[in-house]
């Protein structure tokens, strides 16, 4: 064989090895990711939504909600890219791997302490310092904060456990499939 064939020959192989090794993702609604989310930590999924809220201060994050009002997180798999607001108040088809991480009764205490106003996508601290800044400086930054921290002892009441889970789909995938 000449070396132009093996040059051609290389790429492709590659190229099929990939596209065997990639795991099939499993199709769940939003409300079934969320309510077995441990046993989907780690498997590649396909959901659909509407993106809710989409982080406009660090374009690494967005809330995706579905009909019945179950949400998750989703961030992109490539740390580099970033969202835009064009996929904000959009149905969303989501292709990518579940996370899980929670937040624990002993942050949402020090929340409630310290009046902190948290991102309404993972209950992190928000990061918008000029929303920050104008929720102070109106004076509803303390009574944000404590709704938000009633919102999450209440779920942690129902749940019956001393932690909220935040499943995020760091995706691979995003597709506007209704405007």
């Amino acid at each position: 064989m000449s070396t132009k064939k093996y040059i051609l020959l290389i790429p492709a192989l590659v190229i099929a090895l990939f596209a065997c090794n990639q795991e099939k993702a499993k199709k769940l609604s939003i409300d079934k990711l969320v309510n077995g989310a441990e046993q989907f930590e780690g498997k590649r999924i396909e959901t659909e939504g509407m993106a809710v809220h989409f982080c406009g201060a660090g374009k690494k994050k967005l809330k995706l909600k579905s009909e019945e009002g179950s949400a998750v997180k989703v961030i992109p798999s490539n740390l580099l890219l970033h969202f835009s607001a064009k996929y904000n108040h959009k149905k969303l088809k989501i292709v990518g791997r579940v996370d899980i991480e929670r937040v624990e009764r002993s942050f949402i205490d020090q929340v409630n302490s310290e009046k902190t106003l948290l991102c309404h996508i993972d209950h992190t601290p928000c990061i918008d310092e000029e929303w920050v800044k104008r929720k102070q400086e109106t004076g509803v930054a303390d009574s944000l904060s404590s709704v938000e921290v009633k919102s999450l002892r209440d779920k942690m009441q129902k749940s019956g456990k001393d932690y909220i889970t935040v499943v995020t789909i760091l995706a691979d995938e995003i597709e506007i499939i209704k405007d």
